[in-house]
């Protein structure tokens, strides 16, 4: 039987592969409900939510919004694949570390991410992202 703290880990690392997968599409430009999509990727985060890229910028949710709005389809031939996923529980985080790798056409790129989590009505909403390039 599973723990509350294993289960928060098991649902915050869906979140990571349910994120890579909505991000996927949007990139490319395929969603069968584009605002659908966007509601499911929108409200996967909370309000507070902040982020610092892999190139050292820091952005807030209404940045992220900003930006999602604008890459819709920007990338159709995009595809992510995320592995490594490691997660730690406390109550009411959860720290998922992963790796991510963007293919676009003939270039790659790769990420080192560490998320944490709030757990909200069993939902593990993205409330802090640090990314680091990979080689």
């Amino acid at each position: 039987m599973k723990t509350p703290d294993s289960l928060n880990v098991t649902i915050a690392k869906q979140q990571v592969k349910e994120f890579c997968k909505n991000i996927e599409i949007w990139f490319n430009g395929t969603a069968s409900g584009k605002d659908t999509l966007y509601q499911r990727i929108s409200t996967s985060f909370d309000s507070s939510f902040a982020m610092i890229t892999g190139d050292g910028n820091e952005i807030n949710y209404q940045t992220f919004l900003t930006w999602l709005t604008s890459v819709y389809g920007q990338f159709p031939t995009r595809k992510i694949q995320v592995s490594d996923l490691k997660g730690y529980s406390t109550s009411h985080h959860v720290l998922v570390q992963f790796t991510e790798a963007q293919f676009t056409d003939d270039l790659i790129t790769k990420r080192q991410s560490s998320a944490v989590f709030v757990i909200h009505q069993k939902k593990a909403l993205w409330y802090h992202l640090v990314e680091q390039w990979a080689v």
